[in-house]
């Protein structure tokens, strides 16, 4: 069965024109393919013939005098059908966009917002900076600077696994305050030239960087180069290449910053070497990821020649799933992703519930891992975390509304949704409240001349007396067990002068924080332990999985919003 979508109709006296900012882009190349594009942001590839009519849309000549200058085999009712499309895209003038909304939208705007959550700022045209940078980009593009990257990328692999120890050590240890604001400085920097290793890899090919600034996204600050342009150019690789071009400078960065640290022997600047080298690997990890629209999603998006590929892929596994659980019509599609139909569409549905879950996953660690760091530092950054909670709440609201909706306008069987919904709701209820959990709780201690104790911020619970504890290194990513201790008898205390390393893998700084302490006895360790360090427990009261997730994502943080920071 097929449904009928309504259709803008264009008799042959009606005078179509192009919308506001939409515009008819050439190849950039013999082998590449024409472009509409809306803003300087492409919206689909279209033949040359297609395109041609296009370019006469300027609403001064009608469909039949259009198809008249045109000649054969162009008739009325051929123009009138490219004009529906267009129309039916979104891509033609309507009268609501006439007069001086018109001229307003004409201007452009620096600001753009693009959902879910993601606020552009362009700074302005780009093509004299990337004009000036070609006969930089065509050495690093051509041989000799492919010789010397994959030089520098394989030596910083050798120094790696050389300094295997060494980086571990580093990872073990807090990071200086210096070394903190310094790296955070160069991983910005380091991004910008990420973005403009893009436009100028495109600009190189022969592309047109369109728009280049700064954004929020997903509330991260964060840097970009539009380089939609690049679907102009006909070659696979060099599309490739374009989206690979940002990893490459981090990769760089990051080889090449091994490879220094080697040959530095002061602690602060070669923890700050490695540090940075392992930062920009990580970025570089992270762009490659496909499931996300990242450098790695355009990469792949490119090499299969398949625009929209993860829109696609997520419409196609909501499909299957809607069919399965709620018994949906299944569009009749063929997806071109290489191999058989049903080969095709399978791997398809899974890349596109991997999409659904990956930024889940990614966004529920960045959370979890910041949720005990933001609460001993006090009420403002607990109030914007809360507020990142927030959103991405609202977001994920959103978004199940949205899926709900589709849902409705693809028939569901009712009897089929009723027992689906049931197992759903039954299934996660089992999994939130009937399995047990027993977590670990962390707070900080402090060594001195006077003994141990331990250091929880104000919106943290101190153990109870008896409680066993494993002191450990406090490491900017990682730990190792350094002793054993016992909570003393003696009363917690409030001490409002404690150093702001007890609490968050920061060397000494000077920074303070109100904290509550707790003397440890039968402290056990093998080896001298550090001025600061990290206390985990259990708690011997069992609980389930909505419970920890209370505690793990919000309990401290709310609780710290009645501390104070200094």
């Amino acid at each position: 069965m097929t449904s009928e979508l309504p259709m803008t109709v264009f008799p042959a006296s009606a005078r179509p024109e192009l919308g506001v900012r939409v515009s008819v882009d050439a190849p950039a190349d013999a082998e590449g393919a024409w472009i509409i594009a809306r803003d300087r942001v492409p919206k689909a590839r279209i033949s040359e013939s297609v395109a041609t009519v296009a370019r006469h849309f300027t609403g001064v000549r009608t469909v039949s005098q259009i198809a008249q200058e045109l000649g054969e085999p162009w008739t009325s009712d051929d123009v009138g059908g490219v004009a529906r499309r267009l129309a039916d895209a979104g891509l033609l003038r309507t009268d609501a966009q006439r007069g001086d909304r018109d001229r307003r939208l004409d201007r452009g705007s620096r600001w753009r917002f693009q959902p879910p959550l993601t606020v552009q700022f362009s700074i302005g045209d780009p093509a004299r900076l990337f004009a000036a940078l070609r006969p930089i980009t065509r050495v690093a593009v051509e041989a000799p600077g492919a010789v010397v990257f994959l030089a520098i990328v394989l030596a910083g692999f050798v120094v790696g696994l050389l300094s295997t120890d060494d980086i571990v050590g580093v990872l073990d240890h807090p990071v200086p305050l210096p070394v903190v604001i310094g790296l955070s400085v160069a991983i910005v920097l380091t991004t910008v030239v990420h973005e403009l290793g893009h436009g100028a890899v495109l600009s190189h090919f022969g592309g047109s960087p369109r728009r280049i600034g700064a954004m929020l996204f997903y509330l991260a600050p964060a840097f970009f180069c539009d380089v939609t342009d690049g679907w102009r150019l006909g070659r696979r690789g060099r599309r490739v290449a374009v989206a690979l071009a940002g990893p490459a400078v981090h990769l760089l960065c990051a080889a090449a910053s091994i490879v220094l640290a080697r040959f530095f022997t002061d602690p602060m600047l070669h923890a700050a070497l490695v540090l940075y080298g392992l930062s920009c690997l990580m970025i570089t990890v992270l762009n490659l990821l496909p499931f996300v629209q990242l450098d790695g999603y355009l990469a792949l998006m490119s090499a299969l020649d398949h625009p929209h590929l993860r829109r696609h892929a997520m419409h196609a596994a909501g499909e299957t799933l809607g069919a399965m659980l709620f018994g949906t019509m299944k569009a009749d599609r063929t997806m071109a992703v290489g191999g058989s139909g049903s080969t095709r569409r399978g791997w398809l549905v899974a890349y596109g519930v991997t999409c659904r879950l990956f930024p889940v996953v990614l966004v529920g660690l960045v959370l979890y891992r910041s949720s005990s760091m933001v609460a001993g530092l006090g009420v403002v950054p607990a109030i914007a975390y809360l507020l990142t909670v927030a959103v991405v709440i609202a977001v994920a609201a959103a978004a199940l509304i949205r899926g709900v909706r589709a849902l409705h306008g693809r028939r569901p069987d009712a009897r089929r949704t009723a027992v689906s919904l049931g197992a759903i709701i039954a299934v996660a209820g089992a999994i939130l409240f009937l399995v047990p959990m027993q977590p670990a709780h962390q707070v900080g201690f402090a060594a001195d001349g006077e003994g141990v104790r331990l250091v929880a911020s104000t919106s943290a619970e101190l153990p109870a007396v008896g409680t066993a504890v494993t002191l450990e290194s406090n490491g900017i990513v990682l730990r190792h067990p350094l002793g054993n201790a016992t909570v003393g008898s003696g009363s917690a205390e409030h001490d409002d002068g404690v150093d702001l390393a007890a609490l968050v893998p920061v060397s000494a700084s000077g920074l303070t924080t109100p904290a509550w302490t707790r003397g440890l006895t039968e402290v056990e360790t093998a080896e001298t332990l550090p001025p600061y360090g990290r206390a985990t427990f259990s708690d011997s009261r069992a609980t389930n999985i909505a419970v920890w997730l209370w505690q793990a994502f919000l309990a401290r943080p709310v609780a710290a919003l009645g501390s104070e920071h200094r």
